[in-house]
């Protein structure tokens, strides 16, 4: 199974850099500001965010000093308070954590923030034994600190982020290599479509073995697979050895448990599609029983044909999604008419978009908008 996306994170961000400088999709007068922007975008507004919050800390522990309070408590309130302004805005302006998700992610960032808090305590104490007043002891030992800081909420905190996948049909038509040379490794994720005739009538020939080529393109991206099929047992052979999640429908003509069971011993996360026309409940017995912990919801009218816009009623479906009792432990991933407009409402993990990048002037800006919630636009 190719799982190397994991662990090659140095090669990876070496690959996009150079996947950036040489995109003929993007001016050259603007490469290096794209490419300086992508790479420490969070960074960038983690600062922002952080001097916000430290800003609202100071004022209410001075406040809170000058009314009487021991000094110790104010600044522990001034904290908790900076703490929870800090969080909320990177949640929602910054890495966009699904709300489903936020709950772990304020446990990791309240741990990590109580133990960096500490620490800068005893060695504020240090400073203020030499003379620099609260604000500034506060201000260098919070900028010493952010690096370390920053470095474990990325990876514990805030690991969930909005992530941005092109979807791909496996079918003789789809021009694999033009995609890469178009997107190259950008995107978060790789996205297969499958479509058969049993939901389609006029769909091309299937040719599910293409798995392999696009896994031969993106070595370590994550590969997830959509089958369209009332028989999707059939395609699995030729995906189960390339790919990571696949997701099949409710109204198959085989055993749905069965089918999952046989994706999850193979090392493959099962997933279940979701039309907006679906019994919410009938998916909820798979996630109550744990057998799945991927659900993608397709906002549109009708599976399997291309070119439909995003239909309005999936936003009650997600919604409904978010609420799930058990929200924390699977996954959303939104697919059909995702595009600047559309994006900045979908509270999920993950989006898929198909048209709106390959069809582009420029691809790859275009990933960059999803991937910000379309905010990126507006720099």
């Amino acid at each position: 199974m190719y799982k190397s996306y994991y662990f090659n994170k140095k090669s990876y961000l070496h690959y996009l850099i150079k996947s950036i400088e040489n995109s003929p999709f993007i001016p050259p007068n603007m490469k290096k500001f794209h490419l300086y922007f992508f790479r420490y975008r969070f960074l960038l507004f983690y600062i922002i965010i952080g001097g916000f919050s430290l800003i609202i800390e100071l004022i209410i522990s001075r406040t809170l000093i000058s009314y009487g309070t021991p000094y110790f408590i104010a600044i522990t309130i001034g904290f908790i308070i900076g703490l929870l302004t800090a969080f909320s805005l990177n949640v929602r302006f910054n890495f966009h954590i699904a709300p489903g998700k936020r709950k772990k992610a304020l446990i990791y960032f309240f741990f990590i923030s109580v133990v960096s808090f500490f620490t800068q305590f005893f060695l504020r104490k240090q400073l203020l034994t030499v003379g620099v007043n609260m604000e500034a002891s506060r201000f260098i030992i919070a900028g010493l600190f952010s690096v370390i800081s920053y470095f474990l909420h990325r990876h514990f905190s805030f690991r969930e982020f909005k992530k941005v996948g092109v979807a791909i049909y496996a079918d003789g038509v789809e021009d694999i290599q033009l995609i890469y040379n178009k997107i190259a490794d950008v995107s978060d994720f790789i996205h297969i479509d499958i479509v058969d005739t049993t939901f389609n009538a006029n769909c091309k020939e299937v040719k599910a073995y293409r798995a392999e080529v696009v896994r031969a393109y993106w070595q370590n991206k994550k590969i997830e697979v959509h089958i369209m099929s009332k028989n999707p047992s059939i395609w699995l052979n030729d995906l189960l050895p390339y790919v990571d999640v696949i997701y099949i429908h409710l109204s198959i003509n085989e055993d749905i448990e069965e089918v999952i069971n046989r994706i999850n011993t193979k090392g493959v996360n099962a997933g279940i599609a979701v039309g907006i026309n679906d019994d919410l409940s009938l998916v909820a017995n798979y996630l109550n029983k744990k057998l799945i912990n991927h659900i993608l919801l397709l906002s549109i009218p009708q599976p399997g044909f291309s070119g439909q816009k995003f239909d309005s009623s999936a936003l009650t479906i997600l919604e409904e999604l978010n609420n799930h009792k058990e929200r924390a432990n699977f996954d959303i991933c939104v697919d059909g008419g995702v595009n600047i407009s559309t994006v900045k409402y979908l509270n999920v993990e993950s989006v898929v978009s198909g048209s709106y990048i390959l069809s582009a002037a420029n691809p790859i800006l275009n990933i960059m908008h999803l991937q910000t919630s379309g905010e990126y636009a507006k720099y």
